[in-house]
Formats: structure tokens, C-alpha cells, sequence
């Protein structure tokens, strides 16, 4: 019950954190034209047509694409390498590479905290341009304004790409982690890879009720073109808990059948021991003890048991739970609300499987049980 408590506070609080941007309302899907033999040309034409013609369908609000989605746990890192710093050979200095479409930032409500985002002029032949995150900034820039400034993904090239924005962090792969540093291009002005794109489609509604119509959106444009991995940003966000989420059931499942048995043993217990003592009770209510008295009797000795068997099971839940710390997120193995809780419940029940024989003991007649065998 403890470990049950315990992964279902990790898991509300992984709920909790801030990933950066608004994953609600968001439907996702891959495409990859090289499948059906486009080459770099045509694959932008055709990102920016399916843009124009998603952005048409009804409730949609605004379209994007990245590779990768947001917190898909796929970013692909490269090195980082300012104009004008120096460092030493073999020295490693890497960040996450994200490409995006102009409309990405606003699409998945991410701010630019200084600077500008992309925009159309930002495409293949003219200066080549980045936007690096907060923490970027932090590591590489010395928590100073980078905008203006160049680096490139090795000392040889440092001065290829220019800062021209900086945007808030975001969680590319763990909900536990900082951000780490991050830079974006615009997908004008970067080759087409392998594995092609994700699509980010923000609706006004449900964004399970627009999947039928972004099927047929893509379909007008090439009805050969496969969407793949069809999901919404939330069910993504979801992904990267739901181990978290499986230990919390399993221990949920096995704490209530540990807590049915223990209440159906004591049941059983303490319904022998009024049977054994049945003459007992009888002559102290002959004597003069009180129908009160007797369910009191009974109930100490049902509480006795439970409250030996909770130190004992507590002790053991705390240094068992010390081995699932490195799962825990946001609260310790001894978190004083879900041991709490725990307790609450596990007297809760015992409380009613006492209580049961307790009170038959209490309404034995004297005669009849001063002759019980």
C-alpha cells in the first residue's frame, strides 16, 4: 500500500512538471517522402504544401513540423563550438539539434525570450541562422546575450551560424532532467535526413475528432504518403511516465489483495478466538461486564494484532522502498503522506474486520454461553 502511494504521488507529480510548451490539443504524425522517392527539393515543396493545406481544414489552429517531436526521447545531439572561444583539442562541447518549421514556436507555445523566431526568409541560400535555448545560453554564452553571435558544430566551421533568438527551455526526452542545451534550425536551410518529419497540428477541439480530417488533408496531396505513428502531444507526454505508471497499478494490485487477506485473516482470527472464548465472556457478563465492555475487550485484542503488524510491515515497506528510490520523482521512500494514508486505510479495514466478531461476542446471552462447549 505504501509503494502503491508512493508511485501514485511520482506519477501525479510528473504530471506536474513544467515540459515548456502546451501539449494539449495536439495531434501527431510522421511523414517520410524519401519512402516514395522525393528528392530534397521536392520534400520541402511538399512539408510546405501540406502546412498550407492542414492549416485549412476546420478547427485546426495552427500546423508545424520538427524532427523531433517534443519530448519523443529521439533528439540527435551535434557539437557546439562559439567564434571567438578557445578550447582545447579533443574537448567536448555538445547540445541537443532540433529542426523546425517557422511556425513550430508558436505552434506549440514556446516563447522567444529575446530576439526573433524563424521566419520566411530564413531559407536555403540565405545566412544560415539559430535559435539556442536557456540553457545553451547558460553553458555556452556564459548566461550573457548571444544574439549576434556565431558558432558551428566544430572549431573549423564556429562561425557558420548566427544567434538570432532565444527561446525558453523545453523537455526533449526526460520529464526528471533539466532541459539540456538545445539549438533549432529551420528546416529550409538544413538537408532532409533520413526517417522524415513530425507534424504538429494544434486543434481547437479534441484532437482525436481531426485525425479523419488531416488523413484526407494528405491524402488530396499524395494519397500514396503514409502517416505514421498517428498520436496526440499529450498521449507523448504520457509515454515518458508509464513506467511509473505500471508500478503504481501493480503495487495498487497486490497492496489490495495484501489488504483483503489481511482483513479476511483477522476476520477468521479473531471469530475463532470469541468462539474459544465464548464461557469467558459469558461469566464476565454474568459477573456484571457491560455489552460495551466485552466489545472493547475484543476490539484491543483485534487492534493489538494490527498495530505489531504495521510496525512490522512498515519496517519493511520503508527498506524496500529504498531499492525503487532512483524511481521515485518529487518525495522520498518515506514520504510521510503516503505512509500515512497507507495506515489510515490498513486500520480502516482492520477496524471493520474486528469490529464484526467483536460485536457478536458483545450480544452472546450469559445463560446460553456459561453452557457453550
Amino acid at each position: 500500500l505504501i509503494g502503491a502511494g508512493l508511485f501514485l504521488r511520482t506519477v501525479q507529480n510528473l504530471r506536474h512538471v513544467n515540459v515548456g510548451f502546451d501539449p494539449n490539443n495536439v495531434v501527431l504524425f510522421r511523414v517520410n517522402p524519401q519512402l516514395n522517392r522525393y528528392d530534397d527539393k521536392r520534400i520541402k515543396a511538399l512539408y510546405a504544401e501540406m502546412m498550407d493545406r492542414l492549416q485549412a481544414v476546420n478547427g485546426v489552429r495552427a500546423v508545424a513540423l520538427s524532427d523531433p517531436a517534443l519530448l519523443s526521447g529521439n533528439v540527435s545531439g551535434t557539437g557546439m563550438f562559439v567564434q571567438g572561444e578557445t578550447y582545447a583539442e579533443g574537448e567536448k562541447h555538445d547540445v541537443n539539434r532540433v529542426v523546425v518549421s517557422p511556425s513550430f514556436f508558436e505552434a506549440m507555445q514556446i516563447p522567444v525570450l529575446v530576439g526573433r523566431g524563424f521566419t520566411s526568409r530564413d531559407v536555403d541560400g540565405a545566412p544560415f541562422v539559430a535559435i539556442v535555448n536557456e540553457a545553451a545560453v547558460k553553458k555556452y554564452f556564459a548566461n550573457r546575450n548571444p544574439i549576434g553571435r556565431r558558432f558551428g558544430s566544430s572549431v573549423e566551421n564556429s562561425g557558420k551560424l548566427e544567434v538570432v533568438g532565444v527561446l525558453a527551455d523545453t523537455k526533449y526526452d526526460s520529464l526528471r532532467e533539466p532541459a539540456p542545451p538545445t539549438i533549432y534550425l529551420p528546416y529550409t536551410q538544413v538537408p532532409t535526413r533520413g526517417g522524415g518529419v513530425v507534424f504538429e497540428v494544434r486543434t481547437a477541439a479534441d484532437p482525436l475528432a481531426s485525425i479523419a480530417a488531416i488523413r484526407e488533408a494528405v491524402r488530396q496531396i499524395d494519397a500514396n504518403l503514409p502517416l505514421q505513428d498517428v498520436s496526440t502531444q499529450m498521449e507523448q507526454v504520457e509515454q515518458r511516465f508509464m513506467q511509473e505508471k505500471l508500478f503504481a497499478q501493480a503495487y495498487a494490485l497486490f497492496g489490495g489483495l495484501a489488504l483483503a487477506l489481511a482483513s479476511i485473516g483477522l476476520f477468521g482470527l479473531m471469530s475463532y478466538s470469541v468462539a474459544r472464548r465464548t464461557n469467558e465472556i459469558g461469566i464476565r457478563m454474568a459477573l456484571g461486564a457491560q455489552r460495551e465492555d466485552v466489545l472493547r475487550l475484543v476490539m484491543q485484542e483485534s487492534m493489538t494484532l494490527v498495530g505489531v503488524g504495521m510496525a512490522i510491515g512498515l519496517a519493511a515497506a520503508v527498506a524496500a522502498n529504498r531499492l525503487v528510490t532512483t524511481l521515485l520523482f518529487g518525495l522520498a521512500p518515506t514520504d510521510p503522506r503516503s505512509i500515512g494514508l497507507a495506515l489510515i486505510a490498513m486500520i480502516a479495514v482492520s477496524t471493520v474486520a474486528g469490529y464484526l466478531p467483536a460485536r457478536r461476542a458483545s450480544r452472546v446471552d450469559p445463560m446460553t454461553a456459561l453452557h457453550y462447549e
